[in-house]
């Protein structure tokens, strides 16, 4: 059963999860999370060819990555003020984007970062926010480093 307050900690994962990506990723102190999370989201897409060097993903990837990266707080930020039913709908349209985009991906680091985000939602649509909370975490830590 899909419940709302799964929603609400997609969203806030989301949220927390670019900040901790960005922070892990900058040697910036950590009164400018927000910052660091912009400027490092910033850097890896626009240096696909060294970030894909660090990790072994693919520039091709990285770009496809980085899109989808940038994109989570976006997508799944409004959801939180949706209805059930309404921000169901659009978790499941965002999964099949996903999806597709992960179809493209040629890298076998790239394909894991982007299944493992569409596993974490998919489970969040029928899992309580307790036990969605580890597994997103993990899942959005994972793809905002794929290309780090």
């Amino acid at each position: 059963m899909f419940q709302r307050s799964s929603l609400s900690v997609v969203a806030v994962l989301a949220v927390g999860g670019a900040l901790i990506a960005g922070c892990s990723s900058s040697s910036s102190s950590s009164s400018s999370a927000p910052a660091s999370a912009a400027a490092a989201a910033s850097t890896a897409a626009s240096s696909p060819a060294a970030s894909a060097a660090a990790t072994g993903v693919s520039a091709a990837d990285c770009t496809i990555i980085n899109g989808i990266s940038a994109g989570v707080i976006q997508v799944l930020t409004p959801l939180q003020s949706e209805s059930t039913s309404k921000a169901a709908v659009t978790l499941k349209a965002y999964i099949s984007t996903l999806t597709a985009d992960e179809a493209k991906l040629t890298s076998p680091a790239g394909k894991a970062a982007v299944a493992s985000f569409i596993s974490a939602l998919q489970k969040s649509l029928t899992e309580t926010p307790a036990q969605a909370t580890g597994p997103l975490t993990t899942a959005i830590g994972n793809l905002a480093s794929a290309c780090a």
